[in-house]
C-alpha cells in the first residue's frame, strides 16, 4: 500500500512538502534522508512522518526517488531541537536541517564511519637481528597495549610501512581495521593541582550534574576557567558521558584541544569550519554512535548528536560569533540551554566578561552565578593606564608616552600586544585639492587602504581596486591616507624597533591553513617580540611572556548609534587588557583615549567589570533595551530603493492589523547603512517586554507576508534577538 511522505525539503517555503511512496507507514521513521525532485531540481530532504494514502483527488504528488537511509539517522532529539529552531527563530525548517548537519550528511553522504589500520604487538620473539627503523616501531607499540593506529604511527615515526609488514610476516605484530580518530592521542601530562575558588566551583557544577542547570561561571581573565572544564570533562568521562564545548572562534581551537589532550585520555572531535568535509562527517558520527568523548567545536556544533550528554560548556559566551549574523539567525548559547534542558544537563557559561543577557538572568534568578575572582598560580593583575591620544604621533598615532613603556618592557626581554581593531593600512584615502574620497560603488563606505597588496578593499562587500597613483577626479598625484590600521602600525614599528620581531594579527595574515597556529607557536617561543592585532588577539590566548598592553583607537564605541556599543567596548577592553602579566612577571596596560575623564573609563577601570557591567544593565532596564524587552527586526534588502520600504510596509500593514497592545512595530527605516554590496536595506523593529504575543503575532503573519507579490522582489529575512540593527 503507498504512503504519503512529510519531508522537510531545503527550500524558503515554509513548510513540509508531501511524496508518494511504495513503503508502508510503518516503515517510514522520522530522521531518515531521502532523495526527492523538488522544483525541477533534484535535492535531499529529511523525513518527518508518514500518513496512509487516501483518496487524493486534485493532487499530483511526485514519487521519491530514492531512499538513503533505511533506518533513521538523526536522532530524535536533535530533530526536536531542529524543530524548535524553526519555530523560534521563524526560519523554513528545510532550510534549519541545512544548517544542522554536516555538508556531506545533508548532501546524501553515505554514513559508515571511516576505517584505518591499526598495529598491535604480539608474544611473538625472533633471533633475526631487527633494523633501527623495525626496533623504533616495536618499542612504540609496547607503550600502546591497546594498539596503535596507522596515522598516529606516521606522525611519530613517519613512512615505516615497509619495517610493520616486514614485522607482519615475522608474526611480531599484527594488524586490524579500526574507527579512524580524527584526532591523535597525546602523551599526558600530571593534572594541574586546583586552587580553592576552582574546586568550589567543580564542586557545584558536580552536585547538579543529574539534571538541567544553568550556570554563569564568571571568572577573571587568567583565573584558570579551562582548568576547571578540563577537571568537570575528566570526571563526566569517568562515568560514561560525552561533553561538549562550544568556543567563539576557529582560532582558540588549537591551544584549547591542545590543553585537553595533555589531560585527557579520551576521544576528542573538531567541528568547525577549517575542518575538512570528510573529519567533520566523520566527527558528527562518532558523536553520533557515542565514540567521540568531547566534541570541541564552533557556533554550528551545538547541533552534534550526543546520546550520552553530561555537560555543555560555552566558553567566552558573551561573544557575538554564537550568533550567526545570515541565513538562520540563531544563538548558539540560547540552543544549547534548550538542548540542556531537553537532555536534562547543566550547562556551564564562561566569561571573565559576561554578557549583560546572561547578567541579567543572574538578576532574575534564571542563572546561578559562580565565581573566580583571583588569577591562577598567583599571578597579579595588571596595571591599567589611560593616555591621551591627543599628543600621539600624527603619522602612526602611537604617543611618546607608549613608545618608552614599550622599550622598557622590550629591553626587559619581555613581549608587547599593540591592539587596534582596524585591519588594513589606513581607513581613509582622499585628495585635497578636489575633496575626493576612496568610497565603495556598492556601499555607504569608504574604501580600506591595503598597502601591502597594493589596493582598496571595502570590509563590507569585498569589493576590490587597485591603488590609485592620482586622484581619478582631478589627476592630483599627492593623495594623503588617514587613521590608522594594523598595516600602518607594523611598518612604523619596524621603523622604530629595526632590531625587534614585529609579527601582524588579523584577518589578512591568517587566511593560510594552520597561519594562526604557527603564528600562536612564534609568540610562545619567544620569535615575535612585537604583536600588532585585532581583537583575534583579545581571546583566550595565554602568553606568558606579554608584560604591556597596548590599546588604540578606543574612542569610537563611546559614541556608537548601536546600543551594545559600551558593552562590547567593557568586554573588549577587559579581554585584552587580560593578556597582560599572565605568568610570573607582572604587567601593565596603557589605553590610549581622547576622551579620558568620560565616565565610562572611571567605571570600567575604578570599578572592574561587574560593577561597571551592573550600572550598564541598569541603564538598559531603564531605557527598556534588551534584555528587558524581547525585539525582532525584519530586514528587507534590494537593488530598488523604494522595494524594500514597500516589502516592509506592507509587513507592517499586516501586523497592524492584530497587533496587541504588548507589541510594538517601529518603522520601516532603512538601515544606518543603507546600501551594501549593491542592495539597498531597510527594517522594520518590533519590541515587547514579553516574548509570547511577539512570536504569535509574526506566527499568524509570516505566511501571509512570504506569498505577498512584494516578497519576491526583495531578499528579506526575520531577526529573533537581533545583535545589531547596523
Amino acid at each position: 500500500m503507498t504512503s504519503i511522505v512529510h519531508i522537510a525539503v531545503p527550500s524558503p517555503l515554509r513548510q513540509l512538502f508531501d511524496y508518494l511512496s511504495e513503503k508502508e507507514v510503518s516503515f517510514w521513521q522520522a530522521g531518515m534522508r531521502v532523495k526527492v525532485n523538488f522544483a525541477g531540481r533534484d535535492c535531499i530532504g529529511i523525513v518527518l512522518s508518514a500518513s496512509e494514502s487516501k483518496d487524493q483527488t486534485g493532487r499530483k504528488l511526485k514519487y521519491i526517488d530514492a531512499i538513503i537511509d533505511k533506518t533513521a539517522l538523526i536522532p530524535e532529539e536533535v530533530i526536536q531541537t531542529v524543530l524548535w529552531v524553526s519555530r523560534y527563530y521563524h526560519h523554513p525548517l528545510g532550510e534549519a536541517f541545512q544548517t544542522a548537519l554536516p555538508k556531506l550528511i545533508r548532501n546524501g553522504g553515505d554514513t559508515e564511519l571511516s576505517l584505518e589500520p591499526w598495529w598491535f604487538k604480539t608474544e611473538t620473539d625472533t633471533e633475526k637481528k631487527l633494523g633501527s627503523k623495525q626496533q623504533a616501531c616495536l618499542a612504540l607499540l609496547e607503550d600502546y597495549p591497546e594498539g596503535i593506529s596507522q596515522s598516529v604511527l606516521k606522525q611519530a615515526l613517519g613512512n615505516v610501512s615497509a619495517s610493520m609488514k616486514a614485522l607482519e610476516q615475522q608474526g611480531m605484530v599484527s594488524q586490524k581495521q579500526q574507527v579512524k580518530l580524527p584526532l591523535t592521542r597525546n602523551e599526558l601530562t600530571f593534572p594541574m593541582t586546583l586552587n580553592e575558588e576552582q574546586q568550589q566551583v567543580v564542586d557545584s557544577v558536580w552536585q547538579v550534574k543529574d539534571g538541567f542547570k544553568p550556570l554563569l561561571l564568571q571568572g577573571i581573565t587568567g583565573s584558570g576557567k579551562t582548568e576547571v572544564y578540563i577537571e568537570l570533562t575528566e570526571r563526566l568521562l569517568k562515568t560514561g558521558k560525552q561533553v561538549l564545548i562550544l568556543i567563539p572562534e576557529i582560532g582558540l581551537t588549537g591551544q584549547f584541544v591542545e590543553r585537553f589532550q595533555k589531560r585527557l585520555d579520551a576521544s576528542l572531535v573538531i567541528l568547525n569550519s577549517a575542518v575538512s568535509d570528510g573529519d567533520r562527517k566523520q566527527g558528527w558520527l562518532l558523536a553520533k554512535a557515542g565514540l567521540a568523548d568531547v566534541v570541541i567545536g564552533t557556533r554550528s556544533a551545538v547541533f552534534t548528536p550526543l546520546p550520552n550528554p553530561g555537560l555543555i560548556i560555552i566558553d567566552e559566551e558573551h561573544d557575538s560569533s554564537y550568533k550567526q549574523q545570515d541565513g538562520l539567525r540563531y544563538h548558539a548559547r540560547h540552543v544549547a540551554l534548550v538542548r540542556a534542558q531537553k537532555m536534562g544537563i547543566p550547562v556551564l557559561m564562561g566569561s571573565a566578561t559576561p554578557s549583560l543577557d546572561s547578567l541579567y538572568q543572574v538578576q532574575q534568578n534564571r542563572f546561578h552565578l559562580l565565581q573566580l575572582k583571583q588569577r591562577a598560580g598567583g599571578a597579579k593583575l595588571p596595571a591599567v593606564h589611560l593616555v591621551d591620544s591627543q599628543a600621539a604621533h600624527p603619522d602612526h598615532g602611537l604617543s611618546e608616552q607608549l613608545l618608552k613603556r614599550m622599550k622598557k618592557h622590550l629591553n626587559a626581554g619581555n613581549q608587547v600586544i599593540l591592539f587596534i581593531n582596524r585591519r588594513g593600512y589606513a581607513p581613509v584615502l582622499m585628495c585635497h585639492d578636489c575633496g575626493w574620497q576612496a568610497r565603495c560603488r556598492d556601499c555607504d563606505a569608504r574604501m580600506v587602504v591595503h598597502r601591502h597588496r597594493q589596493i582598496l578593499f571595502c570590509h563590507h562587500c569585498g569589493l576590490i581596486h587597485s591603488l590609485p597613483e592620482s586622484c581619478p577626479d582631478c589627476e592630483n598625484t599627492e593623495l594623503k591616507s588617514y587613521g590608522a590600521g594594523t598595516e600602518k602600525i607594523e611598518d612604523h614599528l619596524q621603523q622604530l624597533f629595526p632590531e625587534t620581531p614585529v609579527i601582524r594579527v588579523d584577518r589578512d595574515t591568517t587566511q593560510r591553513v594552520n597561519a594562526f597556529r604557527d603564528i600562536v607557536s612564534e609568540v610562545r617561543q619567544g620569535e615575535a617580540r612585537i604583536l600588532v592585532g585585532t581583537q583575534m588577539l583579545a581571546k583566550g590566548h595565554d602568553f606568558h611572556d606579554v608584560t604591556l598592553v597596548g590599546v588604540l583607537d578606543t574612542d569610537q564605541g563611546l559614541y556608537s548609534a548601536d546600543f551594545r556599543a559600551t558593552e562590547n567596548l567593557a568586554q573588549m577592553i577587559i579581554q585584552v587588557t587580560g593578556r597582560a602579566g599572565r605568568g610570573d612577571k607582572s604587567g601593565e596596560v596603557l589605553i590610549q583615549t581622547e576622551q579620558t575623564q568620560h565616565p565610562f573609563w572611571r567605571s570600567l577601570i575604578g570599578d572592574g567589570y561587574a560593577k561597571a557591567a551592573q550600572r550598564l544593565l541598569s541603564e538598559r532596564i531603564e531605557m527598556g533595551l534588551p534584555p528587558v524587552t524581547n525585539w525582532a527586526v525584519i530586514r528587507a534588502e534590494a537593488k530598488d530603493r523604494s522595494q524594500a520600504m514597500a516589502f516592509l510596509q506592507m509587513a507592517s500593514e499586516l501586523l497592524n492589523q492584530s497587533a496587541q497592545e504588548e507589541v510594538q512595530i517601529l518603522g520601516p527605516v532603512p538601515t544606518i547603512m543603507e546600501k551594501k554590496g549593491g542592495r539597498y536595506r531597510a527594517q522594520l523593529l518590533l519590541t515587547s517586554t514579553s516574548r509570547k504575543p511577539l512570536h504569535q503575532l509574526l506566527d499568524w503573519h509570516t505566511d501571509a507576508i512570504s506569498r505577498h507579490k512584494l516578497a519576491r522582489k526583495c531578499r528579506w529575512s526575520i531577526d529573533i534577538d537581533p545583535m545589531d540593527l547596523i
